[in-house]
């Protein structure tokens, strides 16, 4: 049996989730979505700090969506490695989705992603 493999899909279902959440305009929608994909003290990381739990998190999500009107998400699919799943993307505006370019770095436990680190990518 081919468990990492059944592992990196599982994982890419919890990462489309993800993105699905952080592109979704409404706070109260998004909020619903948390508990299928995140751990109860999920966290995410970034150069402004770490959010840790669904409320910061949502905070966060809120911050970057009101200070960037219009843009999405674009991901890459996961690349996985035995718990460890890296995800390419794309953020920006649908006539340019790559005008910011980044990675995230998720561990995955019992099912939920547990923590995000984000990298921007500088140019």
């Amino acid at each position: 049996m081919d468990t990492d493999h059944q592992d990196a899909r599982a994982a890419q279902h919890l990462i489309d989730l993800h993105f699905e959440i952080w592109n979704d305009p409404n706070p109260a929608s998004r909020a619903a979505k948390f508990p299928q994909a995140y751990s109860q003290n999920f966290f995410v990381a970034d150069e402004s700090g770490v959010a840790t739990g669904y409320e910061a998190v949502g905070r966060l999500i809120e911050q970057l969506r009101g200070s960037h009107e219009g843009f999405v998400f674009t991901p890459d699919p996961i690349a996985w490695n035995h718990g460890v799943g890296r995800v390419t993307w794309g953020y920006g505006p649908r006539d340019n989705p790559n005008r910011v370019r980044g990675e995230d770095i998720f561990t995955i436990e019992d099912g939920k992603l547990t923590s995000a680190r984000v990298f921007l990518n500088r140019q």
